[in-house]
């Protein structure tokens, strides 16, 4: 009897992460599920914060605040409401209303220690229909041109009186308006005065 070595088959090497195309799939398509998962809350989180941020503050009467509302480095008194103007502005040169405009006196003063630029353009009325509207910001330089003006720099502790004029349908109903130091504060909303 003759003796033959035993020979055992050839092996195949496998490597510890030996998958199947189906196997890798799956797992990018997980890995890009969360990874959008992620990047969706971190945008939802985000667009909160920010919605918290600039949204107006609660709204408040001009009655229940002593001597006007804080917006940013400003304090803020509303006067008279005058609507129905129809242009502003010297002959010639006049601006016209698309509908009416409606002047709003106020009072600002810079309450911080360095001079401020205070954003007339930032201001909104509102409607009785939550409608709001802009500065007519042409209206408002005919309105505000004497030498201390809303659009020039408040020094710190000064007032200075002005007129916002804002365009609106004839038809419109104001009831509020938001005052904001600049576009990036929260505003205040404030029950505007009878329409005189």
């Amino acid at each position: 009897m003759t003796y033959a070595p035993h020979r055992s088959a050839p092996t195949r090497a496998v490597t510890p992460f030996d998958e199947s195309r189906e196997d890798r799939s799956l797992r990018w398509k997980t890995r890009i599920w969360i990874a959008g998962g992620v990047v969706t809350a971190l945008a939802l989180i985000s667009f909160g914060v920010w919605g918290v941020a600039t949204a107006d503050r609660l709204p408040v009467t001009a009655a229940q605040l002593s001597g006007g509302a804080m917006a940013g480095n400003f304090e803020l008194s509303i006067g008279e409401l005058r609507c129905g103007v129809e242009s502003v502005g010297p002959e010639g040169l006049e601006q016209r209303a698309t509908g009416q405009f409606c002047l709003l006196d106020v009072t600002v003063k810079n309450t911080s220690g360095e001079p401020e630029l205070f954003d007339s353009g930032a201001q909104r009325v509102y409607d009785t229909n939550g409608v709001a509207y802009a500065v007519a910001d042409q209206a408002a330089v005919f309105l505000n041109d004497r030498n201390e003006t809303l659009l020039n720099e408040i020094a710190p502790g000064s007032s200075i009186a002005g007129v916002l004029p804002f365009d609106v349908p004839t038809d419109a109903q104001l009831t509020e308006v938001s005052v904001h130091g600049s576009m990036s504060t929260p505003g205040v909303r404030l029950t505007l005065p009878p329409v005189r």
